[in-house]
């Protein structure tokens, strides 16, 4: 599109990788919070809270380059607010599930849930079969294969997975004995837990080829859940089941519309807190706006509450002039300077989504420019006016036309000339090149121009024959007939011009 440049997008979305990466741009915010969600959590996890002094500093940004770093380890799980200000148990629950739902590349069909399913269930079932609880007649072996191949010991799809087999033709009794084993390491209820083993297990064995065995997971999971403590518990339970594998990290973004609602901001808090006692080892990364941090939370927050949900504080700054050429130069490459250099400070702040606005600003005031730019023209062929005869001036011009119309016949190359590219820039060499190609000439064409005809007054034969005398005050005289006929002689010979 004709209104198309590099600096149109002003707004991200956790969990959607952007083409675009200032590495210099909130490098001490990114370094801090790599640096806390790489340690090794305790029994309460943590929670950290991101605040910008206002929208558009790079929060967003800066959460998908730490999930972007820390996602082989981490799983991130976006919190969308519905209606702007409504997160509840049921929400969560649905954002979890989502989010596990994300297909596998060239897995056929299977999603990250049956990983974590298939995982969960080996285990579980390792100090069963350690115990001799589950006989089997390796159980080395069969150990062995639980805690180094799980994806492939729980293989319900394969016709060699002799474990995976037997669990499914067991699992009445197999199943309480594994909701009791992780029941024991999550500390929670076996009938919170028991539920999502009974619901992974059918979603795992369900064949991948049934196009509805998402939904019919979803639809188990909230049945029965519109009670909100109910719907807490299953919660819990399912998060409690993913720290088991993973580091689990709940990120509570986009949440500016909480600025006119103090009552949901304080259910929000108050959900997360009793999110994080009933669930150990659970993150939470709380990125807030300044305004709306004093406007909506801070007036009915609790010193004690605020305390817990600012565990970690990490403050972004303003940008500096180096780290605004460089957000610049990850839009346009090798331009960023010079781009820097037209924006209106005014209107560009020292914060990332106003120095965006302004610099595109700035592109489509050149590309406009650029566009009424009228290209120099080309040097015209040089002709010689014929003005008022003259005599030196005719020779000359006769004998240039004669050699040119002399010269042999101009042959082109079989190879076509190369083009020459005329490219018209920007003010600051940002807009958009127009490329011109003219044809090379390697032979200039001769310009005939039609001269004029040489009217000479030319005496007649009687005059000539008897040229009448002139006489020394300007009559004719006898003695000058030969004077004249001796000039006419050297015109001849000199223009060529015919015989009389």
């Amino acid at each position: 599109m004709a209104n198309d440049h590099p600096f149109q997008s002003l707004f991200e979305t956790f969990g959607r990788p952007s083409p675009f990466l200032a590495e210099s741009v909130n490098r001490g915010a990114f370094e801090t919070l790599v640096e806390t969600l790489a340690q090794p959590v305790e029994r309460q996890g943590r929670c950290i809270l991101l605040r910008a002094p206002r929208a558009g500093h790079g929060k967003t940004h800066l959460l998908s380059r730490v999930q972007n770093v820390l996602g082989a380890t981490h799983e991130f799980i976006p919190l969308l607010p519905a209606l702007g200000t409504r997160i509840s148990a049921l929400s969560v629950m649905a954002d979890v599930l989502r989010r596990l739902m994300r297909p596998l590349p060239a897995a056929g069909g299977l999603c990250v849930l049956d990983l974590v399913a298939r995982r969960l269930f080996a285990s579980a079932l390792q100090p069963l079969v350690a115990s001799g609880e589950v006989p089997c007649q390796d159980r080395e072996a069969a150990l062995a294969a639980l805690r180094l191949r799980p994806i492939e010991t729980f293989d319900f799809h394969h016709a060699n997975a002799a474990t995976a087999l037997w669990a499914r033709e067991n699992f009445d009794v197999l199943g309480q004995r594994l909701s009791l084993e992780l029941a024991d390491r999550c500390h929670l209820p076996v009938r919170d837990i028991s539920f999502w083993v009974e619901t992974l297990f059918h979603f795992a064995a369900s064949s991948v080829e049934n196009s509805s065995r998402l939904a019919m997971l979803m639809e188990a999971a909230q049945e029965g859940a519109a009670d909100e403590g109910l719907a807490m518990d299953r919660l819990a339970a399912l998060l409690s089941l993913l720290t088991q594998l993973t580091r689990v990290v709940l990120v509570a973004d986009e949440l500016e519309g909480f600025s006119a609602d103090e009552t949901a901001a304080l259910r929000l808090v108050a959900f997360l807190g009793s999110l994080r006692q009933a669930v150990e080892r659970l993150e939470v990364i709380f990125s807030v706006n300044v305004d709306v941090w004093e406007s909506a939370f801070l007036p009915r927050l609790s010193d004690g509450l605020a305390d817990r949900l600012a565990e970690v504080l990490i403050e972004l700054e303003p940008l500096k002039p180096e780290e605004m050429a460089a957000l610049l130069e990850s839009r346009v490459s090798g331009l960023g300077s010079r781009v820097l250099e037209q924006v209106d400070a005014s209107q560009a702040g020292n914060y990332a989504r106003g120095l965006v606005r302004a610099a595109g600003v700035a592109w489509k005031n050149a590309s406009a420019r650029e566009s009424k730019a009228v290209p120099p023209p080309l040097s015209p062929l040089v002709e010689i006016p014929l003005n008022t005869f003259n005599p030196s001036a005719a020779i000359a011009a006769h004998q240039e036309l004669t050699e040119t119309l002399a010269a042999p016949e101009f042959s082109p190359s079989p190879d076509p000339a190369p083009a020459i590219e005329v490219v018209y820039e920007s003010p600051f060499s940002i807009a958009l090149p127009e490329v011109v190609s003219l044809r090379q000439v390697t032979e200039p064409e001769a310009v005939v121009t039609q001269e004029a005809p040489l009217e000479i007054a030319i005496p007649n034969a009687d005059a000539v024959a008897n040229p009448a005398p002139v006489a020394q005050n300007g009559l004719p005289a006898p003695h000058d007939a030969d004077r004249v006929d001796e000039l006419l002689r050297q015109f001849r010979d000199r223009y060529g011009r015919g015989s009389l």
